[in-house]
């Protein structure tokens, strides 16, 4: 989903703002041993390559850039049409790039831009990851003869995921290190190629969150959060409409079995339920929302339990002490399970549960017939398959 919204920051390397005044920033240093006596500095915007400046080295490799800026802003400084390095300029800072040939810029020493450097260390991360994956096709092409090329071919394609798993996390890493820092804004869109994206899951929505807060609550103004922000609504809004697609594919379908431990300790199954109508409820003692609806199903519960109506509740709690003393608070007399994972409880997954308090409705035969059905609702619908 993260492709579809690419074109928010589509090279992410000009962002933000910091102060309303313009500033100076130095860019300087020296490439010795040079291929080309040309260097250029290009800065980097969100609708693409923004203005070019360029000079000619002097004879002991030197060079001198300065630009007017407002806001932090990226650069791409290369020599010739050498691989550049990704330079992240504040304002009034004066950066020292100093580098053994054009061919090693990227590499290059960098001083006075803490930023900078943090950019330098994803770009040599992904470099590493890269060269791994580029490892692979080399194999993949001198076996592509070979009688066994399936089981090779599986075998190099389980690795090549396995290499981009770990960039994965090496980048979760570095957002989770440097949630204030503009260069994680790099860190959420770098891709491997032009169709690979390094944050490819549903759940790394939570890391453009994070820095979208963090970055918005220090530079609201910023053109760049702003477009940060805008594009993790989107992303939500995405996520929301693919979730009500699956809660209506869900409708119909089979309830997936559940199996845990009661506060006894016995393994309570869903399955062995039977011939009534049941609401497998998610809660927590911890949830607010979920404490005042449990009033609503106590009511409930003493309307239509002699019905054939049966609440199966599945807690979220870390500790039982917690649970146990919640079912007595509120007074709950029905079935109570949990694995007490909190939200690395596997049945959330099952269920595609990601907030609480949530619920399904399973007729008969265990089949879903309702989601999210609270108060009034739920006894209606009641109401209507088991009469008042």
């Amino acid at each position: 989903m993260i492709k579809k919204f690419v074109y928010f920051l589509v090279l992410l390397f000009s962002i933000y703002a910091c102060n309303s005044w313009d500033s100076t920033v130095v860019i300087k240093g020296k490439i010795e041993n040079a291929t080309s006596s040309f260097i250029y500095l290009q800065e980097l915007t969100v609708n693409g390559n923004g203005a070019m400046d360029s000079m000619v080295l002097d004879e002991s490799g030197s060079f001198k850039f300065k630009r007017e800026i407002t806001y932090p802003t990226f650069y791409n400084l290369r020599v010739g049409n050498g691989k550049p390095i990704t330079i992240l300029a504040m304002p009034k800072q004066k950066i020292i790039i100093n580098a053994q040939g054009a061919i090693a810029l990227h590499n290059a020493k960098i001083k006075g831009s803490d930023e900078t450097r943090l950019v330098q260390i994803l770009s040599l991360r992904l470099d590493i990851t890269q060269k791994k994956l580029d490892s692979l096709n080399i194999v993949y092409k001198q076996y592509i003869d070979n009688r066994n090329i399936v089981n090779i071919k599986n075998t190099l394609e389980m690795t090549y995921q396995r290499f981009i798993d770990e960039q994965r996390d090496f980048n979760v890493m570095f957002i989770n290190q440097y949630p204030k820092s503009y260069a994680s804004l790099m860190a959420l869109y770098q891709q491997i190629d032009s169709k690979t994206f390094i944050l490819y899951k549903d759940e790394d929505i939570q890391y453009f969150a994070k820095i979208d807060s963090s970055l918005t609550m220090q530079y609201p103004a910023a053109p760049y959060v702003q477009s940060l922000h805008a594009n993790v609504i989107q992303m939500r809004e995405q996520q929301n409409k693919l979730k009500m697609q699956r809660i209506l594919s869900e409708m119909g379908s089979k309830a997936p079995e559940i199996a845990l431990p009661s506060p006894k300790g016995d393994t309570i199954r869903l399955s062995t339920i039977k011939d009534k109508y049941v609401l497998v409820d998610f809660w927590a003692s911890w949830c607010t929302p979920c404490r005042e609806d449990n009033a609503k199903l106590v009511k409930i519960y003493k309307k239509f339990k002699t019905k054939g109506f049966e609440i199966y509740q599945v807690s979220l709690d870390k500790t039982k002490e917690a649970w146990v003393s919640a079912i007595k608070d509120d007074g709950l007399t029905w079935i109570h399970v949990s694995d007490l994972k909190y939200w690395d409880s596997p049945v959330t997954k099952t269920y595609n549960v990601d907030n609480i308090p949530s619920s399904f409705l399973l007729d008969l035969d265990g089949t879903i017939i309702a989601k999210n059905l609270r108060g009034d609702a739920l006894y209606e619908k009641l109401v209507s398959l088991l009469g008042e």
